[in-house]
């Protein structure tokens, strides 16, 4: 399935954040009332200060109804989509990034003045990332039928796939100098654990191999930093730091937690059981604070 959430941006900057959630923990989370049922997803807020948010059709329907409230009209516009929607804001446009029915999934563009539908793509497999550098598209995704990490590159108006490689789902993307980052992680077990570097002419010039399974990547100073997470067991307990100049790279326990925030100076964690807010700092590479945060609403 796709991520289940997006926490920023990944040139760790608070202001260009890709989600604008209130609560960046539930972003891209779907929300239920005390009763179980679903209700309504998270809502977000671009800067045009235009409304998003989805609907299930039927409980047993893969069918969504998008909904976007146009502020500078003050209406209410929605469409039908196959696949919960994920929702990323960038520059340019609003993408809406539909999950479909496993086999194939579906990126939708918006422009965020008076919201409408710029272009549609169609994407197959399980989609798992989006990231947009200089109006060049990047989708990751993982196709069942083909065993096969796949990332589209969608560039003047024209799509490109290329094969990543087997027994892995491509997790995440970073765009950094016209070298585009993407991490793979075992889809059961095992290997391949790495990350990809992709150059400009969209070819893979190098491999970090790695010890943990990666999750999510941050850019934090001249150093890429790993996030873990084990596809099999949802272990996440590790982080690494690559040198983006040499490759050396060094890693380190955190709490068994989730990212809420990274930025150029710390990493928010949060241990959702115990809801205890850890804050890491990048430069002494331990924790420095540990508080208690309240309660959050019931998500999956």
């Amino acid at each position: 399935m796709a991520k289940m959430y997006k926490l920023s941006s990944r040139a760790a900057e608070k202001n260009e954040s890709l989600y604008v959630s209130r609560d960046p923990e539930q972003a891209g989370s779907v929300v239920r009332n005390e009763e179980g049922a679903f209700t309504y997803s998270d809502v977000f807020m671009d800067k045009q200060k235009n409304y998003w948010f989805s609907k299930k059709v039927e409980d047993q329907s893969k069918d969504y109804k998008l909904f976007i409230f146009d502020y500078k009209n003050g209406c209410l516009k929605s469409q039908i989509v196959k696949g919960q929607p994920n929702f990323y804001e960038f520059e340019s446009c609003v993408v809406v990034a539909c999950e479909g029915d496993g086999s194939k999934g579906s990126v939708l563009i918006f422009s965020k003045n008076e919201p409408e539908l710029l272009k549609e793509w169609k994407v197959n497999g399980y989609l798992w990332e989006v990231e947009m550098n200089q109006d060049v598209l990047y989708i990751s995704s993982y196709i069942v039928e083909e065993d096969q990490a796949v990332l589209y590159i969608i560039r003047n108006g024209k799509k490109k796939r290329i094969n990543l490689g087997n027994n892995m789902a491509p997790t995440d993307i970073l765009c950094h100098e016209n070298l585009v980052y993407v991490s793979g992680a075992p889809v059961l077990y095992g290997d391949p654990k790495k990350i990809m570097v992709l150059n400009e002419k969209d070819k893979v010039v190098t491999e970090y191999k790695l010890s943990i399974s990666p999750r999510a990547l941050y850019q934090v100073d001249d150093h890429l930093l790993v996030y873990e997470l084990d596809l099999a067991t949802g272990k996440s307990e590790r982080i690494v730091y690559i040198d983006m100049k040499t490759g050396e790279q060094k890693e380190h326990e955190i709490p068994h937690s989730k990212i809420v925030e990274c930025t150029n100076d710390s990493l928010s964690l949060l241990e959702q059981n115990s809801k205890t807010l850890y804050i890491w700092d990048h430069c002494n590479r331990r924790i420095i604070n540990t508080q208690k945060v309240a309660d959050q609403s019931k998500v999956i």
